[in-house]
């Protein structure tokens, strides 16, 4: 079996550059659709691209849906259709290629797609409640702040709460780019990993859990009054670890002055103070569902686009839509109580309404 084929790997380079520098893609996405195309030349003993064809195109869609995961299941439909449209983005691009644009098969790329009914299934999700308020506050309560790194972790708990801010955006976040005065924090996607880089300005929402914001304020004085912490220290700085000359293994000794690489550290805190309560382990994304359920419920659509900006949505909708989900026991309690509502107003005649509202307009 070929190792490689250097025509492909040419183009391969080419179409990574496409994606990091004409589309803008998140390194990561990249890596996972090298991988995708990786896998497609595996199957094709690295054949030349130019010989994409149906035939080669239908066939390498039946050999993926029989392939296995590392602990041996069947890739999950998800996984296939991730694949196939990482490569139909390839072979399109391919398509319109000047060195293959008549010399492959572009009307093949149709044949790597899912059924109707499989695509459908692979964008199933299992449901995912997010915690609620009551839940977010007995973790919140549990958790200790006796030590610098104790009383971070409870900061970041807290900020998260009452901002609703992605978590690779929270661990590039700077002392600078918080406003006490004004309780808003400016999320600079020169140095903040916003989504797409877009500038969001966040306002503290202290109306969900003022004890939350009360906590953050603490921090900040704490961060910058004791630990010294100046406007270009990230805003919650990574534990310092050092090697015990005593027992020759890696300990916590307070904190640094560097970010944390990636958010895995700020799981890692959600998961130790849901745990603490005997709570099961809601994610930090998950409070952004959270904040978007209580809205629904106590917010005007003004107040609900104004959250909305809040958490770097250009439009409410997209809240509304990848945060407003009712869980199937909201949706059955809702539906049970339509027209319970100011039931005593029910039987009041049309007429006798209309001569209030007249009254109380002054006409």
């Amino acid at each position: 079996m070929s190792e490689y084929n250097t025509k492909n790997e040419l183009v391969k380079k080419q179409y990574e550059d496409a994606l990091l520098h004409g589309k803008h893609r998140d390194p990561k996405t990249v890596q996972a659709v090298w991988r995708s195309i990786n896998q497609f030349e595996d199957f094709t003993d690295h054949a030349d691209f130019r010989s994409f064809g149906a035939e080669q195109a239908k066939s390498f869609k039946a050999w993926l849906e029989k392939q296995s995961n590392p602990k041996g299941e069947l890739l999950s439909l998800s996984t296939v259709r991730s694949t196939l449209a990482n490569l139909r983005e390839f072979f399109e691009w391919l398509a319109i290629h000047p060195h293959y644009i008549r010399r492959m098969d572009g009307r093949a790329v149709q044949y790597l797609r899912l059924s109707d009914n499989a695509n459908r299934a692979a964008r199933a999700s299992r449901e995912k409640a997010p915690p609620t308020l009551e839940e977010l506050a007995l973790a919140l309560g549990g958790m200790p702040d006796g030590t610098e790194v104790e009383k971070r972790d409870r900061a970041v708990f807290a900020f998260m709460i009452i901002t609703g801010v992605r978590d690779a955006s929270l661990v590039s976040l700077k002392i600078k780019d918080v406003d006490i005065a004004r309780r808003t924090v400016w999320q600079d996607p020169r140095h903040v990993r916003t989504k797409r880089r877009k500038t969001i300005v966040t306002h503290f929402m202290r109306q969900i859990m003022p004890q939350a914001e009360d906590i953050v304020l603490a921090w900040l004085a704490f961060a910058t009054d004791s630990l010294q912490l100046g406007p270009n220290d990230p805003l919650f700085p990574k534990t310092r670890v050092v090697v015990n000359p005593d027992t020759l293994s890696f300990e916590a000794q307070g904190l640094s002055r560097e970010h944390w690489a990636d958010a895995q550290p700020v799981r890692e805190i959600f998961r130790a103070a849901f745990y603490a309560v005997n709570l099961p382990y809601y994610n930090p994304h998950l409070i952004r569902k959270t904040i978007c359920k209580w809205a629904l419920k106590h917010c005007t659509q003004r107040e609900f686009k104004a959250i909305s900006q809040n958490m770097g949505h250009e439009y409410a909708m997209t809240t509304y839509n990848a945060y407003g989900q009712l869980t199937v026991d909201e949706q059955l309690e809702i539906i049970d109580g339509i027209g319970t509502a100011n039931i005593e107003l029910h039987d009041v005649p049309l007429d006798t309404i209309l001569a209030e509202i007249s009254r109380r307009s002054g006409k």
